[in-house]
């Protein structure tokens, strides 16, 4: 998919506009993750939480590769034709936010897995019937260790909030 109309889609399904912050990136996505989470949300198929993370992963990696951006003209309340477009601000580089990607696409990409492997069986928490979740609690480890370095060290980064809600998410694989 071009790159612009994904970035296009992107933020109309999160509802921003160009020149969003992480902030709102993180707001917009939190409330439609409750919205269209399959378990707590208004919906019963992970779909639209599928392509919500989709969408999100693709503005946070949008803002971590082109954090200036084209939208300097729009920084400075430029007029667009003949109406004033409002300063925004430019979203920060913060640098914990790489090392919490990647946490966040290997956890989804072991729950994925999780899920794709336990197709149409049960749900089982027992680890002597399901060698499945056995394997995932593994494969997450690793990424409960990177969100607790990111809690513990980088207590004001904007992604320390969202990686101790992850923790705290993920403790149901271990109930």
């Amino acid at each position: 998919m071009d790159k612009k109309l994904l970035l296009n889609d992107s933020l109309n399904f999160l509802g921003l506009s160009a020149g969003f912050t992480e902030s709102e990136l993180k707001e917009s996505y939190h409330k439609l993750a409750k919205k269209y989470h399959p378990d707590s949300g208004e919906f019963t198929s992970d779909v639209m939480f599928l392509e919500l993370n989709k969408h999100y992963e693709s503005l946070k990696d949008h803002l971590l590769i082109h954090p200036e951006d084209d939208f300097s003209h729009l920084a400075r309340g430029e007029v667009r034709g003949d109406t004033e477009v409002p300063p925004v601000t430019k979203p920060s580089k913060d640098p914990v936010f790489h090392e919490y990607k990647l946490a966040k696409e290997k956890e989804t990409e072991a729950i994925l897995r999780y899920y794709e492997k336990r197709n149409l069986h049960p749900i089982e928490l027992s680890e002597s019937l399901n060698k499945e979740l056995v394997q995932l609690r593994k494969d997450l480890e690793p990424v409960l260790s990177v969100y607790a370095e990111i809690v513990k060290k980088h207590p004001s980064s904007l992604w320390a909030n969202d990686a101790k809600d992850s923790l705290d998410r993920l403790r149901v694989w271990w109930s």
